[in-house]
């Protein structure tokens, strides 16, 4: 046989190469692996509000997904004085936002793809919080110092519920959060103005009975939570402080702590893991974040010294993934949200960072 030339060398080299960049290209690509979950903040812009969906990676990382209008306005700069501006159903297939300078509650659909606007529903003046249980939805009118009730219909709309409106305490209530417990029979509204926490009866129909009006354990009560035994942790703005209490089936409160401070400044964001042993705190003032233990028995204790995680400026509302695995801090005032991961052993935070350069005046942040 004769040598190959080195012509003949060359036109083997060409024919390989392309043979494997045929092969290459036949391949199928590798797709990427599906988010971890979502992170949702709502931007309050008063040119049109939007919400904007954050991939969460499995290390807790966040990278921006999408921006979708909600056909409605916020009002920032000004913020919401709120907690829970979004709220998503149980089954993670939609998910809702209140706009505060229009007057209307969004209705979103949740795809694989991202989020799909369904509806925009008129409700009072200045909703800043909204509240869901299965089908049934709650909405805290700070202007109007009332509740009232819509329902998710099976073609993804918002319907009201007929006279389910109903009073806070006073004209000058200010309520800064409405919220369902567990079992979705009773509805609490802190008021911020009269130093009140509201409850309300929930009846087969949907209509809220009440309000049984109670005075706060603190001053200013603001963001809260209820833990999955139904007991309420409430933050308290100015001594930065958190109190808890038993809820009976009427809706009376029982104080469990009154009032424990965490020596940091306004404590005005609570949310509670979903194990009900661990309850942190955004603290506007002081830029960071407090821990609390949560005993058997709903007692609060503070952990270290209060300062257990720090943020940039102007945090303004929180939240705990899906699974507590991880802590996200929105701070309006730096236009950027900050991660945590969460020892599940201790509730220990460590800071992973986050993204920067977002808009100031966002206000509403929901996890999953």
């Amino acid at each position: 046989m004769g040598r190959i030339t080195h012509l003949g060398r060359l036109g083997v080299a060409a024919v390989l190469l392309a043979l494997g960049a045929l092969i290459a290209f036949a391949q199928p690509a590798v797709a990427a692996p599906p988010p971890a979950g979502h992170v949702y903040v709502q931007t309050n812009e008063a040119g049109g509000n939007r919400v904007v969906a954050f991939a969460r990676a499995s290390d807790g990382t966040l990278t921006q997904e999408q921006a979708v209008g909600t056909g409605g306005s916020g009002i920032a700069p000004t913020g919401l004085g709120s907690q829970a501006s979004l709220a998503i159903t149980a089954d993670g297939d939609h998910l809702l936002a209140v706009n505060a300078g229009s007057d209307d509650v969004s209705l979103f659909e949740i795809h694989a793809d991202g989020l799909e606007l369904a509806d925009v529903t008129g409700v009072g003046d200045r909703p800043v919080s909204v509240a869901v249980r299965g089908s049934l939805v709650y909405v805290l009118d700070q202007g109007a110092n009332t509740i009232e009730g819509l329902r998710i219909t099976a073609a993804d709309s918002l319907v009201r519920v007929r006279n389910s409106t109903r009073p806070l305490s006073s004209s000058a209530a200010n309520g800064a959060e409405v919220a369902f417990s567990p079992n979705g029979r009773i509805i609490a509204v802190t008021e911020k103005g009269t130093q009140k926490i509201d409850t309300y009866v929930v009846g087969p129909n949907g209509r809220a009975a009440g309000p049984t009006v109670q005075a706060s354990s603190g001053a200013t009560p603001f963001g809260f939570q209820f833990g999955p035994d139904g007991r309420l942790y409430v933050s308290e703005a100015p001594s930065s402080a958190a109190s808890s209490y038993d809820v009976a089936a009427d809706g009376t409160l029982s104080t469990i702590t009154a009032s424990l401070t965490n020596g940091q400044g306004a404590a005005c964001w609570l949310v509670v893991s979903s194990d009900g042993r661990f309850a942190y705190t955004a603290n506007a003032s002081t830029a960071n974040v407090s821990q609390y233990d949560i005993a058997s028995n709903g007692a609060l204790s503070l952990v270290g010294d209060g300062n257990n995680g720090s943020t940039p400026n102007g945090p303004v509302d929180l939240d705990l993934s899906s699974g507590d695995r991880y802590l996200y801090v929105l701070s309006s005032g730096s236009g950027a949200i900050t991660g945590f991961s969460v020892n599940p052993s201790n509730g220990a935070l460590a800071s992973i960072g986050g993204p920067a350069g977002l808009g100031l005046g966002w206000a509403g942040m929901i996890a999953v």
